[in-house]
């Protein structure tokens, strides 16, 4: 008689259908998962919490945002107790014990034996049934690491790792790597690659790299706003101009429909154009990689009777910015690759506010944390100085160029704008650089991002 061999049942698929999301920790396992495909080139996405009510939305977005801010600090951990390396993983299983490890170690008030018991069961449903073991032999594992949570900020121990909302975490029964900066890298979480150049720029690195761990707040810049409400939602930050937000997202919409001339933007944003030194009011501007509008925006409340063409090249982008001005008669959207032919030479002011590394905003930018920073600078630069080139073209005699980026490094700042003066002839005026402030626990008064700005002129 034949032998038929058992079927093995395969693993489900987690569908992309928003309705099969059953809880937190399955939205929060499939968006890792997707994540650790890419890794470490991460890029931004929406996690789809489907239908999940508010509460459990939070702690979804907790969960993955713990586990994206700190990549590194985990995977070290579960490296140490388990023995897999995270590359060596399959992306789901690098996904659970991510999700896993997140809430173990750096959420307070989630149930141990909660997370045990549900990440097991996603693991037998979404890798395999023989996963749930492992999954929880780690995950167990990871969970006797938890010590203590000190008041103190974490000052290069080798048995604690620092917090985001301030202090440090006592690891039990393992330590950091003994060398400096590779015990910096898994604390805060940053490639040694990215912290070596940091090491050129300053002898010590590690109040960029603990500014990186920080929660931002939401920040609404104040300083072209006629009137500012008295709204309970409304906090006072260190740079006048700017106020803390600290509402929910439908309470933040309508502070912004009641507030003309207020929006959110970071005080290192804000001052690339708020420092800007020009003699004359530019008549006709261009802000040639607009995004979202913000500096458009600011431009607009800063030039009222100028002309203003706002460019951009991807198509979503493009749609949010005609949306933003329908109704204003001074901004004019445009496809960039349009107004390289029909602006030549034309323009009083060029905002090129460029693509860049994101250096200066890890912070709110924590996908961009763990790419490798060299080979995307090598890729940015050479995008840079194309914009610069197209920048001049528009710009008239006498026209000013403004050069910004939210990057810490060299080559996309005082480099790029040196490269301006010696291949394009432009005489640069003035370049400052705004630095990141606030460190985890501090209050939300103090935080800023980091940016650079170079203003140049055409001859």
């Amino acid at each position: 008689m034949p032998q038929h061999k058992r079927a093995t049942r395969r693993p489900a698929t987690p569908s992309a259908d928003s309705s099969t999301i059953s809880d937190p920790r399955d939205a929060a396992y499939r968006h890792l998962s997707a994540h650790a495909a890419r890794f470490p080139d991460l890029i931004p996405s929406e996690i789809n919490t489907g239908t999940l009510d508010a509460r459990d939305a939070a702690l979804a977005h907790a969960i993955v945002d713990g586990a994206l801010r700190r990549w590194r600090t985990l995977e070290y951990v579960i490296e140490l107790v388990g023995g897999h390396k995270g590359h060596e993983l399959e992306p789901r299983m690098r996904g659970v014990l991510l999700g896993g490890a997140s809430q173990l170690l750096l959420l307070d008030r989630v149930p141990a034996h909660a997370v045990l018991d549900e990440s097991v069961s996603w693991a037998k449903r979404y890798i395999r049934h023989g996963a749930g073991g492992m999954v929880n032999a780690i995950l167990r594992k990871v969970a006797a690491v938890r010590g203590e949570h000190i008041e103190n900020a974490w000052a290069h121990h080798i048995d604690t790792i620092p917090l985001s909302e301030g202090g440090s975490l006592v690891l039990n029964g393992i330590e950091l790597p003994e060398h400096g900066r590779r015990r910096l890298g898994i604390a805060c979480s940053l490639p040694a690659s990215l912290l070596t150049r940091w090491e050129t720029m300053r002898d010590d690195p590690t109040a960029w790299a603990m500014h990186t761990l920080c929660k931002p707040p939401t920040v609404l810049c104040t300083r072209y706003a006629p009137d500012i409400p008295d709204f309970e939602q409304l906090e006072s930050h260190d740079s006048h101009d700017h106020r803390i937000f600290t509402g929910n997202r439908q309470q933040l919409i309508s502070v912004l429909d009641a507030t003309p001339g207020m929006w959110v933007q970071d005080p290192a944003s804000t001052a690339t154009l708020a420092r800007i030194e020009l003699e004359t009011t530019p008549s006709r501007i261009i802000d040639l990689c607009a995004g979202q509008g913000t500096k458009t925006r600011q431009l607009r409340a800063m030039y009222p009777q100028s002309e203003i063409i706002a460019c951009e090249v991807e198509p979503k982008r493009l749609g949010v910015l005609r949306d933003l001005f329908k109704d204003d008669d001074s901004v004019r959207v445009v496809h960039a690759e349009r107004a390289k032919e029909q602006f030549v030479g034309w323009a009083d002011l060029v905002l090129a506010d460029v693509p860049c590394s994101n250096t200066g905003v890890l912070a709110r930018r924590i996908e961009a944390r763990y790419r490798p920073i060299d080979a995307q600078l090598k890729r940015l630069v050479q995008t840079q100085r194309s914009i610069i080139q197209v920048a001049a073209d528009l710009l008239g005699p006498g026209g000013t160029l403004l050069y910004a980026t939210c990057s810490m490094e060299i080559e996309e700042n005082e480099a790029n704008a040196q490269w301006a003066t010696g291949e394009l002839g432009l005489d640069l005026r003035r370049a400052a650089r705004v630095e990141v402030s606030a460190q985890p626990g501090d209050r939300a008064g103090l935080y800023q991002d980091a940016s650079f700005s170079a203003q140049l002129t055409k001859p």
